[in-house]
């Protein structure tokens, strides 16, 4: 059973994750145009958003989602197919892509007017053979398409590990790195030759344990801190390309609901 502290908890941080991200919309939009205007700054973005030209025709810009296959990462690449994205869900085995697949039959059934896809696709982020292979695959599918330029890449996949730190093997807390922040730079590295040239953007999936830190959630806590202190720092780097770099918070804590992907104590979990 969830425990009920953390559902109310995780139910007033959902307010709270709500609000800050209104504000930082406002704000980021705000002091963009004012710089940009003021200092001929980077120009706010809009081409990284579907729209329908006025002759019909659907500008569908690309997103890669790691971990589409279920949680975050699946409801991720649904929501971005429906607001009209061409959105390559990602999984490491093509036995999992089977709910991906599902969703892609009903979204095109549903959806066909609105421009947006889902395309299953292969992709093991521990591997860089198989990280390399998917980029080439993406790039034939979208063939140089001008309509369907490569703007996005959601880091997601990843899984929450809640064990105590003196308990917990270093082979654990080793894993849980390659898998939530080595294979982040490596996703990030493998697609930043064509994000940077269609001037996209990047985004990190964190957590409230990058900076909340409860009990039993040290290995998490540390990677998280990790993963936000890195995305803001390459964030600078590549900016003067054009590209952005940004790091999401969702609205509930790891462990608060059930959700596929926690680890208790030392257990494994794939």
């Amino acid at each position: 059973m969830p425990n009920p502290f953390l559902n109310v908890f995780s139910l007033i941080a959902v307010v709270l994750n709500r609000v800050l991200a209104y504000l930082d919309r406002a704000l980021h939009y705000a002091s963009g145009y004012i710089l940009y205007f003021l200092f001929k700054g980077l120009k706010p973005q809009t081409h990284t958003r579907p729209y329908k030209t006025r002759n019909g025709r659907c500008y569908s810009p690309a997103v890669v989602v790691t971990g589409a296959s279920e949680g975050i990462g699946f409801a991720t690449a649904v929501h971005l197919a429906n607001k009209g994205y061409t959105v390559f869900a990602t999984a490491p085995s093509d036995a999992e892509l089977s709910k991906i697949r599902q969703a892609a039959a009903e979204h095109a059934d549903r959806n066909r007017s609105k421009g947006g896809t889902i395309h299953p696709a292969i992709m093991d982020v521990l591997s860089p053979d198989s990280i390399a292979h998917c980029v080439g695959h993406i790039e034939d599918v979208l063939g140089g398409d001008p309509d369907r330029p490569l703007v996005g890449v959601v880091n997601n996949a990843g899984y929450c590990m809640i064990s105590p730190m003196e308990l917990t093997p270093e082979s654990d807390v080793r894993r849980i790195f390659e898998l939530d922040f080595w294979a982040y730079i490596s996703v990030i590295r493998a697609f930043l030759p064509a994000v940077k040239r269609n001037k996209g953007r990047f985004i990190n999936v964190g957590s409230y344990g990058g900076y909340f830190n409860p009990p039993l959630w040290a290995p998490y806590c540390a990677l998280k801190a990790a993963v936000e202190g890195m995305t803001r720092a390459w964030r600078l780097e590549l900016l003067p390309f054009g590209v952005g770099t940004s790091i999401s918070f969702f609205s509930r804590l790891p462990g608060s609901q059930g959700r596929e992907g926690v680890t208790l104590g030392c257990e494994k979990n794939n």
